[in-house]
């Protein structure tokens, strides 16, 4: 079903389609370049092929992937056996906030997750003519990103303390240098040591991790700010506006200027 918008469009989260797709051999490969929302598809039977985020994966039945926002990914079925799914499509700035608070931002592939395919069949079973649609499609997006934190990380959700004061420090240094080693010899701990853990905790090291978060902020400005590119790429830390635009458009796969035009 395709969902029609019928909700409060200041609401930070928005439910934009759910479905159930028998794939066929002969069905395209759908390859996609800086992706405007989120995709979240269930492998029900069948199998196929998913690249993403520099990584290739063959998801099975009983797991499910993300198409995440910006990214740029290829996916089709096995010709000899090809997958049918569950999907739904959100967007909103309640889902950044949730993958990001249960450290699911960096998540593509999870294999194993029966326990999971109840929150497809719930969004599946919304009646799109409803007013609070979207109200209604948030708390079982909430309940679903809880149960796929539980599965990913287990019960324990704290991290290290040496990493949750890093990561704090990160995050308030989006408008301000920040150097791993200053920290290190402040904090007499080892940059190895905190790139290695954090790594395992994050998916990426800090630096990138601090990228990634500079990069979210940049596009919100773009949005919406009346910020120059050039201002933009000053307030965060970028030598000058051409590297910015440069490292935006590689990550993107879009320039600045596009960006803000196109959004």
């Amino acid at each position: 079903m395709i969902i029609e918008q019928s909700d409060n469009h200041n609401f930070p989260f928005s439910l934009l389609a759910a479905a159930t797709v028998r794939t066929e051999s002969r069905t395209a490969l759908i390859e996609r370049e800086n992706y405007q929302e989120y995709t979240f598809e269930y492998i029900i039977g069948g199998s196929g092929f998913l690249e993403i985020g520099g990584e290739s994966y063959k998801p099975q039945p009983g797991s499910l992937y993300i198409l995440s926002l910006g990214s740029s990914h290829r996916y089709w079925p096995d010709r000899e056996n090809p997958w049918e799914k569950i999907f739904f499509a959100v967007k909103g700035e309640m889902v950044d906030y949730l993958l990001s608070a249960y450290r699911l931002e960096n998540l593509h592939y999870l294999p194993n997750c029966p326990d999971l395919l109840k929150y497809f069949e719930a969004m599946h079973r919304l009646s799109y003519h409803s007013d609070d649609v979207n109200h209604q499609a948030a708390v079982i997006f909430h309940q679903f990103i809880a149960a796929m934190r539980q599965i990913v990380y287990g019960q324990e959700l704290h991290l290290p303390l040496e990493l949750e004061k890093l990561k704090a420090e990160l995050d308030a240094h989006l408008e301000s240098s920040f150097v791993l080693e200053d920290y290190c010899r402040d904090h007499d701990c080892s940059a190895a040591h905190l790139i290695r853990t954090f790594r395992q905790n994050f998916g990426d090291t800090p630096y990138g991790y601090l990228m990634k978060r500079r990069l979210e902020l940049a596009q919100r400005l773009l949005l919406y700010s009346h910020f120059s590119i050039k201002e933009i790429a000053g307030r965060l830390c970028f030598s000058d506006q051409y590297y910015f635009s440069n490292y935006f458009k590689r990550k993107t796969g879009v320039s600045p200027r596009r960006f803000r035009k196109d959004n």
